[in-house]
């Protein structure tokens, strides 16, 4: 049984997620412990719970601790492989479902020959990577190196109520490729999604959003932008700017920013704008986030990266992976390399 000290670098949820992730994968049983230590309310959360649970139940898991609040997990998987093709996930509160699909994409891409999901909880949350860059980053990256995935958003969801909705159908590898992203390019493209709940519309917060983030973009970039617009019923207010930016080397970047109560459109929009412009600055084939994202699959794919920021989240699951495999990263100036 492998032992995890869940405090270790950023002692999040993603120690967690990964963890648990590759004892799935591995067949190897894990304890962790120590779960969020460093965070305000540490433990287990609604969705980290029902994440947990839902694997759980897919491999047949004997598990210890798997209750609100838990600082200790113990999780050992009896099935090898998913026999499941459809699979319903509620996370209970506004608990972000991208994080949730971090775990439920890996682990059903390596075992099992294709399932559904359709999960329940927030689809834009602090500090969590928004449902949209599934669709707009992962997916497509992961692509070229075999995953065959697609979500359809059916409900947005927006903190405190949540309630939002997808449906994530992937297949499992078949033929799989290393995962090449190390040469950041010229952008050559950029999506600018501007996203509010029903009830702002009345305010033109939507279109706000969009048009001061053209205008900032602008002294950038000299070339016209692709713009989505969406209003949304949901059960919160809410709202969300996402951009994402292509190069000529095949990067895909992304940054965004959630609307919050006192927050001006005119601040989101300089938030999300701000964030790419870092990113694109300091020379990055990945955004930080896609970073982080991108250990797990490296640890099976191979391949490099290069990030223009080795976040605290990329660090730990390097950590994460490494603890379950040996030493199998290269790092150096950013460049991340499976050995």
């Amino acid at each position: 049984m492998l032992e995890i000290n869940g405090d270790y670098l950023e002692g999040g949820g993603q120690i967690l997620r990964t963890a648990v992730s590759l004892s799935c994968i591995l067949q190897k049983p894990v304890r962790i412990f120590n779960i969020r230590a460093k965070r305000k309310e540490p433990g287990l959360k609604s969705q980290h719970l029902y994440t947990l649970k839902v694997l759980a139940e897919l491999f047949d898991a004997e598990t210890q601790g798997l209750n609100l609040g838990s600082k200790e997990v113990y999780f050992s998987p009896k099935l090898e492989f998913i026999s499941q093709n459809y699979k319903e996930v509620d996370l209970k509160t506004a608990g972000s479902i991208g994080l949730a699909l971090q775990a439920l994409v890996l682990v059903s891409a390596f075992k099992s020959k294709g399932i559904v999901f359709k999960i329940r909880g927030g689809s834009c949350g602090l500090g969590a990577i928004p449902v949209d860059y599934y669709p707009e980053v992962v997916f497509p990256i992961l692509r070229r190196s075999g995953l065959e995935a697609e979500i359809e958003i059916k409900r947005r969801g927006y903190y405190p109520k949540g309630g939002g909705e997808v449906e994530v159908k992937i297949q499992g590898l078949v033929e799989s490729k290393p995962i090449f992203l190390d040469e950041a390019g010229e952008v050559k493209e950029i999506k600018i999604i501007s996203i509010a709940s029903l009830d702002l519309k009345k305010r033109n917060v939507a279109e706000r959003q969009l048009y001061i983030a053209k205008d900032l973009l602008k002294r950038y970039f000299n070339f016209s932008f692709n713009t989505k617009i969406e209003y949304a019923h949901t059960d919160s207010s809410g709202s969300e700017l996402n951009i994402v930016a292509y190069t000529d080397k095949g990067a895909i970047l992304w940054s965004d920013a959630r609307g919050e109560l006192k927050k001006t459109a005119e601040e989101v929009a300089k938030e999300a704008v701000d964030k790419l412009i870092k990113e694109i600055d300091a020379g990055s084939a990945v955004d930080t986030h896609l970073a982080d994202n991108l250990i797990s699959w490296l640890s099976f794919l191979g391949g490099r990266i290069k990030t223009g920021h080795l976040s605290l989240h990329t660090q730990t699951n390097i950590w994460v992976c490494e603890k379950f495999l040996g030493k199998i990263f290269l790092v150096k100036d950013n460049y991340i390399q499976k050995i």
